[in-house]
C-alpha cells in the first residue's frame, strides 16, 4: 500500500467517523431520509431506499478502486470513474425522480 493509499483510507475513516460523531450527536438530523416526513409512522419510499442504498455502493466500490489503483507515477490521480457506475448512477437518480412525480 502506498502512502497516497494510506492517506486515502485514513482521510475516508476520518470523514466517516466525523460524520458518525454529528449524526449521533445530533447536530446532523437524519429523520425522514427515508420517508416523505420526519413523523413517526410515516411510510418508507422504496425510491429513497434504492438511492442510498446505490450511492452507498458506489462510494464504498469507488474507495476499492482508488485503494488498487497504481499510484506510483510522477503525478499521482485517482483513478476515472467507470462508465457503469454513472449509468447505475443515472438510472438510481431516474427511479428516484420517477417515485418523487408519481407522488404529486
Amino acid at each position: 500500500m502506498t502512502s497516497l493509499s494510506a492517506g486515502l483510507l485514513v482521510w475516508f475513516a476520518f470523514f466517516v467517523a466525523l460524520v458518525a460523531t454529528r449524526i449521533l450527536r445530533r447536530d446532523i438530523d437524519v429523520a425522514g431520509f427515508l420517508t416523505r416526513s420526519a413523523a413517526t409512522g410515516a411510510p418508507v419510499l422504496p425510491e429513497r431506499v434504492i438511492a442510498m442504498a446505490v450511492l452507498a455502493t458506489i462510494v464504498a466500490g469507488y474507495l476499492l478502486l482508488a485503494l488498487r489503483a497504481d499510484m506510483s507515477g510522477a503525478t499521482p490521480q485517482l483513478p476515472d470513474i467507470p462508465t457503469s457506475v454513472v449509468i447505475l448512477l443515472a438510472v438510481s437518480n431516474t427511479l428516484y425522480l420517477a417515485g418523487k412525480i408519481a407522488r404529486h
